[in-house]
């Protein structure tokens, strides 16, 4: 049974693919009864995406963990009359249709709310809703090029460089997870719900541009724009068997970092900052590959600068650090066998996150959620015959 701090709400997750499930999977390691709305055939990423195993793709395990899975087809009214009678008992409703389709259908903020006044209702879209794409479909390299993420991973003078994840539908996802949460909190305290829609490239653009556009913090810009460094983050320094990450940030992490690498003088020496960092960043290129990456590591702690080893995965489940926190979690899936999990990404000392349902098969507990409801046997056996959920 959960013991998150969202224990005791329902949220319905009528989404496919990432935005939507990673939002809905976030609420269910947090506690909260989450059920994933199904079409017949699935979640696109059941049928898409590789590896697989056993029928079963590592794309779906990873986003739709603490979830019950219902099979409905909403194309049918009966279909529909479902889901409406399950917004009845829910708290909350997730959705990443094209915008209008779910009014369409007749199970949109509008229509839901009808039902009951509480529910907090999430659109997840591509773009705001003004403007000439306010209804055009978006995936995430589109959002990470529209938002400027793509033009700040570029180097200077260099293309664009899409980042190599889904990260505008992760954070599209978290920025939804929050707003719920939010939301939530407050029909506690006002009595009635509201509309949440969360644009894609605005939750992309929050996250991007509070640190990569300080040139352009100040208006007008153009005395401040060509001040800003191109990056605020240092890429790897080669080593002599690897590679290291170096992040000084203040004056005393610089001057210790020269003093420990053995050159102080590349901090001592050149009376402009700008070009003084300059100077040792081309001096550490010279000189980290003359020892290991462990050989500098241990220099490093020694002069207390913030520094890491630089993992892959062929690394990172043995990492020492990994290994002592139990990041990850093993668990045995009916169908795909042993299943490596990451764990929630919040410690709470009192009400734990966590898995604690294991990634649904494809409409596993329509029939236990719909008696739930109330629905006679004999009615879910009709449902069943007229095709409105699964066999």
């Amino acid at each position: 049974m959960a013991e998150g701090p969202l224990a005791g709400f329902r949220i319905l997750d009528m989404t496919q693919v990432v935005s939507g499930p990673f939002c809905a999977m976030l609420l269910g390691d947090l506690g909260a009864d989450v059920i994933k709305i199904e079409p017949p055939e699935g979640d696109t990423t059941r049928q898409i995406g590789r590896p697989r195993k056993n029928g079963v793709t590592a794309s779906f395990l990873n986003f739709n963990r603490s979830k019950r899975s219902v099979a409905i087809d909403v194309k049918k009214e009966q279909g529909r009359d479902l889901v409406r009678m399950l917004a009845v008992r829910a708290d909350a409703f997730i959705e990443n249709n094209r915008p209008g389709v779910a009014d369409r259908l007749g199970i949109g903020y509008a229509d839901l709310r009808r039902l009951n006044p509480k529910i907090i209702y999430c659109s997840i879209c591509g773009f705001g809703p003004k403007g000439h794409y306010a209804n055009a479909p978006a995936y995430d390299p589109v959002i990470q090029c529209f938002s400027t993420m793509a033009a700040v991973q570029g180097r200077r003078g260099g293309p664009p460089t899409v980042v190599k994840m889904a990260l505008a539908d992760k954070i599209s996802g978290m920025t939804a997870a929050l707003s719920i949460v939010s939301a939530l909190h407050a029909a506690r305290n006002r009595g009635v719900g509201q509309y949440i829609r969360i644009p894609m490239v605005e939750a992309m653009m929050a996250f991007t541009c509070n640190d990569t556009m300080v040139g352009y913090t100040f208006v007008p810009e153009d005395e401040y724009k060509d001040q800003a460094p191109k990056s605020q983050s240092l890429d790897p320094f080669p080593t002599k068997d690897g590679w290291i990450s170096i992040a000084p940030f203040t004056d005393q992490q610089f001057e210790r970092l020269c003093i420990g690498v053995g050159h102080h003088e590349w901090w001592t020496e050149v009376p402009d900052r700008t070009e003084r960092i300059r100077g040792i960043l081309r001096g550490l290129a010279k000189v980290l590959p003359e020892r290991t990456t462990a050989q500098w590591l241990e220099v490093l702690e020694k002069a207390d600068v913030p520094a890491g080893r630089v993992n892959d995965y062929e690394t990172l489940f043995t990492d020492e650090e990994v290994v002592a926190n139990e990041s990850f979690t093993l668990y045995e899936h009916p169908d795909a066998g042993t299943v490596r999990t990451v764990n929630p990404g919040a410690r709470f000392s009192e009400t734990p996150a966590r898995m604690w349902r294991m990634p649904p098969r494809l409409g596993e507990n329509t029939e236990e959620v719909l008696r739930e409801l109330g629905v006679e046997r004999s009615t879910i056996e009709e449902l069943r015959n007229a095709k409105v959920i699964n066999s």
